[in-house]
């Protein structure tokens, strides 16, 4: 299963605002209203997730809304030894 932050769309939104899919993502969900945790553990990658607190405009916001992936990112499956979410996209 791909990554969602490698999504073209997110790079291309990035580009317009010197940010990166990661960014852009993390700034769509706070557009959305959510709480987003990011998991990271390098601090480059820590510093970049506060960078990621910028304004989206609302048409770079449905840009990535149109995506309607079915995707989950936090995936308890291994851990549990069940295949959790089997119905989303790209599982198997």
């Amino acid at each position: 299963m791909g990554k969602l932050i490698d999504d073209p769309v997110l790079a291309e939104v990035g580009k317009k605002y010197g940010k990166t899919g990661p960014q852009v993502a993390l700034a769509w969900g706070v557009a959305h209203g959510r709480s987003v945790i990011p998991k990271s553990k390098t601090e480059s990658r820590i510093q970049a997730n506060f960078e990621g607190d910028f304004h989206l405009g609302a048409e770079d916001v449905k840009k990535i809304d149109e995506l309607d992936k079915k995707m989950r990112f936090n995936d308890p499956s291994k851990p549990f030894k069940y295949a959790f979410y089997s119905d989303l996209d790209g599982k198997q």
